[in-house]
């Protein structure tokens, strides 16, 4: 056979392969890329919507009894009598609390008695004298103005005259002391009475009753022991009405005003709900740049008792705006963006964050319209124009 012949004949072989080959695999390739550039990727979309949104301040506070009473004996002494325990109950001028040195006070309230009735018989003396005096010196006087005038006749020896005109400066004398001793009996009595009502005012005070309603919460003695005038050995707190303090950033001084700023507390996992601010301290501490703000519990319920820690939330601004969950903002390019479902792709929507309250965040400035459909699962999987499978919506 001739060569040219075969060559020809291999050439065709090779050539009618390479055709079979390239009819096999092209269409797969052609497929592949297909697939590849028409990938969909499953979201979860949900709809933004117009919500209420809260600036607030979480902080933490204290419960406080609104009324609550340190009580101080009035008189030093020792403690001879406690009448009540811890936690019992009493009632405001009822209730008897504590008494200092009983016994060394009625002693000294019934010495102060016999001083005033001693000084009362010293009056009533000195009175009868006075009217012995008066009875005396009348006589003499009667006695004087008679030898006066049988002296002027010349009727008496002028030593005769001078010895009732003696006895009349005398009686007179004596008159003008009785009448000064009973001005100095009476001052005496004034002087016992007046002792006389200190000690009754200390055995009085050594007896202190409750000033007012509530619970013993705290004792500082014990009988027998001594007790300062002044210096507190118990506590009685009204449990009734309660006051819950916080201390806030000065930064919101102006912000919160009594009478209408609120808070929201919750203590130990009971909710009190939102509260009224009551009382907004008159100035800052220089120190911490806070200041107080307390706010009235009436009736609270069981298990909230003064000293207990309470959660705040203090509102300082309550609107209405568009919001989106908060997870959802990203920020992509320095950029805060979203994306919501647009005709099967995912779209980027680029937007500015405002308040976030319960999980979904405010918007501003944006295309984004209440409905729209904001893309919360998947989201960090898509750029623009990436398509998407709604796969559940929430």
């Amino acid at each position: 056979m001739n060569k040219n012949v075969i060559k020809i004949m291999a050439l065709a072989i090779f050539l009618s392969g390479l055709s079979v080959t390239q009819g096999c695999t092209a269409p797969e390739t052609v497929a592949a890329q297909s697939t590849d550039s028409e990938r969909r990727f499953p979201v979860a979309v949900t709809a933004a919507q117009e919500r209420n949104f809260e600036e607030r301040i979480v902080v933490q506070g204290t419960l406080l009894a609104k009324t609550y009473a340190m009580v101080a004996p009035r008189v030093d002494g020792i403690l001879t009598d406690m009448f009540v325990e811890d936690g019992q109950r009493v009632e405001a001028d009822k209730t008897p609390l504590f008494q200092i040195d009983k016994e060394v006070l009625v002693q000294a309230y019934e010495i102060s008695l016999q001083d005033t009735a001693v000084a009362e018989c010293a009056r009533i003396d000195g009175e009868a004298q006075v009217v012995a005096a008066q009875a005396q010196y009348d006589k003499m006087k009667l006695d004087y103005d008679r030898f006066t005038r049988l002296m002027e006749q010349k009727a008496i020896t002028q030593d005769a005259m001078e010895q009732v005109e003696a006895g009349y400066k005398v009686a007179e004398a004596q008159l003008k002391r009785a009448k000064t001793a009973v001005k100095l009996y009476g001052e005496q009595e004034k002087k016992a009475a007046a002792a006389l009502a200190i000690s009754k005012k200390r055995l009085d005070d050594s007896l202190v009753y409750s000033p007012i309603n509530g619970f013993i919460s705290f004792r500082g003695k014990k009988e027998g022991e001594f007790a300062g005038a002044g210096v507190p050995i118990i506590r009685v707190a009204d449990t009734s009405v309660l006051e819950v303090s916080a201390f806030l950033p000065g930064e919101y001084y102006p912000r919160v005003k009594s009478g209408e700023s609120r808070l929201r507390v919750m203590v130990s996992g009971i909710d009190l709900g939102e509260l009224t601010v009551s009382y907004k301290s008159p100035e800052i501490q220089d120190q911490l740049r806070t200041f107080e703000v307390k706010c009235l519990v009436a009736a609270p319920p069981e298990g909230v008792a003064p000293g207990a820690m309470a959660q705040i939330e203090t509102i300082l601004d309550t609107h209405t705006g568009l919001g989106v969950p908060q997870e959802v903002i990203q920020v992509r390019e320095n950029k805060s963006m979203i994306f919501v479902l647009d005709e099967g792709k995912a779209k980027a929507v680029e937007v500015r964050a405002g308040l976030s309250t319960d999980g979904w965040t405010e918007v501003f400035d944006s295309a984004l319209a209440a409905g729209d459909k904001v893309i919360v699962k998947g989201y960090n999987l898509v750029n623009d124009g990436t398509p998407v499978d709604v796969v559940g919506e929430e």
